[in-house]
């Protein structure tokens, strides 16, 4: 926070006097203690003394304001600190403090509507502060690529913000554009494993849930191993009952009448009911995408 003196706005002097008409306002203002000590009502009384509020005192104080605001949010709910807020300072003075986040910059921004509207006219220039907050905050993720926050932060502001102002309109369409290229990216990847899934069930597992109980996988796994797994009761399966025994297997439904009896067979069959619980998630995920009804806006 700022700790030099605030000095008067445009003293009138001419060898020692002051100019006949200048104000008994623009006299020097006295400060008992710093700035940085100062309380959020004690710089808007100290303002409303400034005659000239475009003065680099005014400015010096509106920025001190800022600062303690900024991390007092709450003080907004009183009804003279959010008017100073509204009316006094510009919305661009407000974007261009040094936020932690952009979610920082919303959080301040929920606490603006938390204050108390006073008319229509406050309340179009807290909309004003508050899409002024919010555009700086989505700039900052565009400008930095992070498209995933900035479509995040999109949901979280009000609609009618977006409406009302072309800029935030354009932004909001950018981030609509990522994430119907991120839906298309992930329906992409779902479908090669779903395909990667069929191939599975339909041609790798069933070989290998036969080489297994019949005792040929284990023989070639404890020969390069060298290892003896121990196992016993092999039995001899065609490619028919393998393949059903895969099929109902990663479907999740486990009839019994064909069960594994090596070790071996044990773990294909865990593997194989694990990636079916998952493809049967993401099937009925599809579906009901595919039934839903969808929504523009």
């Amino acid at each position: 926070m700022t700790k030099a003196t605030i000095a008067p706005p445009d003293t009138a002097k001419n060898d020692g006097h002051q100019i006949n008409g200048a104000h008994p306002q623009d006299a020097p203002i006295p400060l008992d203690k710093p700035i940085e000590s100062m309380d959020l009502q004690e710089i808007i009384d100290l303002y409303d003394q400034l005659d000239d509020k475009n003065s680099e005192s005014a400015q010096t104080l509106r920025q001190d304001f800022l600062t303690l605001i900024k991390s007092h949010p709450a003080r907004l709910n009183q009804r003279e600190i959010a008017s100073f807020l509204v009316q006094q300072i510009d919305p661009e003075e407000i974007a261009q403090l040094e936020w932690d986040s952009p979610n920082h910059m919303l959080q301040f921004s929920e606490s603006l509507y938390q204050s108390r509207i006073e008319d229509e006219q406050f309340a179009t220039q807290l909309n004003h502060h508050a899409s002024s907050l919010l555009r700086h905050a989505l700039y900052h993720y565009e400008q930095k690529g992070e498209m995933e926050k900035m479509f995040r932060l999109m949901r979280l502001a009000p609609s009618y913000l977006l409406r009302q102002n072309e800029e935030l309109s354009r932004l909001q369409y950018r981030a609509n554009t990522y994430e119907i290229k991120r839906v298309r990216r992930s329906r992409r990847f779902l479908y090669g494993y779903l395909f990667l899934q069929i191939l599975l069930v339909l041609f790798v597992f069933p070989f290998l849930f036969i080489n297994a109980e019949n005792g040929k996988l284990q023989r070639q796994v404890e020969e390069l191993a060298d290892v003896n797994i121990g196992d016993d009761g092999y039995q001899l399966l065609s490619y028919s009952e393998g393949l059903y025994w895969s099929v109902i297997t990663a479907s999740s439904i486990g009839y019994g009448d064909i069960t594994p009896t090596t070790t071996t067979g044990r773990i294909i069959a865990a593997v194989l009911g694990t990636m079916g619980v998952v493809t049967v998630g993401i099937l009925a995920g599809l579906v009901l995408d595919w039934i839903s009804p969808r929504r523009i806006g």
